[in-house]
């Protein structure tokens, strides 16, 4: 069943600043949380697939979250462009908050050394500091990333690690 073909909710300037004002009268004193996390409606198929972001192996899409919070949280859209060859290398997130969830398809990881299957529907959080590397995944893999990062500049800061072991190699992708 498809769903009903209705606009995207959207606000005036003047909504959305009374909107703000009392979302931060009611959360006042919560993490910081005040007048700069703004009503955002993003709809999926207006979202831009675009190389902004760490991998050129990767396509990234941003529905706004970043702006709509002042920095204060990252939320993105990964999806595979191009075959595994080497994946994201040994690497580690200082951040106050760090988790994915799989929106399709699938992705190996490494955490610790210990190797994981991310599959659709997997919710995986990682707190600061878990080395980690993403090395396999499929054509359709598509995941959401949601950080806290507690800069001023929201960005996800990462610092490469030295190998815990010998990474597996990927899978090809079957080509046609």
């Amino acid at each position: 069943m498809s769903a009903p073909q209705n606009r995207p909710t959207v606000f005036t300037k003047e909504e959305n600043d009374t909107l703000s004002i009392r979302s931060a009268q009611y959360s006042a004193g919560l993490n910081g949380s005040g007048p700069i996390n703004r009503f955002h409606h993003a709809k999926g198929r207006d979202l831009t697939w675009t190389r902004a972001g760490l991998r050129d192996f990767f396509r990234y899409a941003d529905p706004g979250i970043r702006a709509a919070t002042g920095n204060r949280l990252d939320v993105h859209l990964v999806r595979a462009n191009e075959a595994p060859q080497y994946g994201t290398g040994w690497h580690r997130h200082k951040l106050a908050f760090h988790a994915i969830y799989m929106v399709s398809g699938w992705a190996r990881f490494m955490y610790e050394g210990k190797p994981a299957l991310v599959e659709n529907g997997d919710f995986v959080n990682m707190p600061p500091g878990v080395n980690h590397y993403l090395y396999d995944y499929s054509p359709d893999m598509c995941f959401l990333e949601i950080a806290m990062a507690g800069t001023p500049d929201g960005m996800i800061p990462e610092e490469a690690v030295e190998p815990f072991c010998e990474t597996p190699a990927p899978m090809a992708w079957e080509t046609n």
